[in-house]
């Protein structure tokens, strides 16, 4: 299963390994379209995610845990 998700970091998450904690912890694959990250400033993602159901919808709370916002797009 492929999904395509668009990502809004806060500011104080920007530096962090966010994309590969999630799919090193969720096993799934990450292709970035699109990213616009800057070090002091909220930063978005486009990123298609591909994996079983149950890991995205693991990965999709893991960053809404973090208080990412994450719609699909």
């Amino acid at each position: 299963m492929k999904k395509v998700l668009k990502l809004t970091i806060p500011a104080k998450l920007v530096n962090e390994p966010i994309i590969y904690r999630m799919v090193t912890q969720y096993d799934l694959i990450p292709t970035i379209l699109q990213a616009n990250l800057g070090k002091d400033s909220t930063g978005e993602v486009i990123l298609q995610i591909e994996g079983t159901p149950v890991n995205i919808e693991r990965g999709f709370l893991f960053l809404q845990e973090l208080d990412i916002l994450v719609t699909e797009d």
